[in-house]
């Protein structure tokens, strides 16, 4: 599993909003195609993408309560 360093870019599209983009793919800077997780249904029906094993930032680049309150698609 060891290669190039590079971005996952979580391709949707639209832009963020309440009628916002679907999601399309994942995929490296390059282009290609990745599997970065497994989908899953949650009991509420909503559906999730299942990411594993990743390191968590630092509280102050998590703690957003607006966006997570308000629904604001800026970041």
């Amino acid at each position: 599993m060891n290669g190039p360093v590079q971005a996952i870019n979580i391709v949707f599209d639209g832009p963020p909003a309440h009628d916002g983009g679907r999601f399309v793919e994942v995929e490296t800077d390059d282009g290609r195609s990745m599997r970065i997780g497994q989908w899953l249904e949650r009991a509420d029906g909503r559906w999730v993408l299942r990411i594993e094993n990743v390191q968590i930032p630092s509280p102050d680049v998590i703690n957003r309560p607006d966006e997570a309150v308000h629904d604001d698609p800026e970041p």
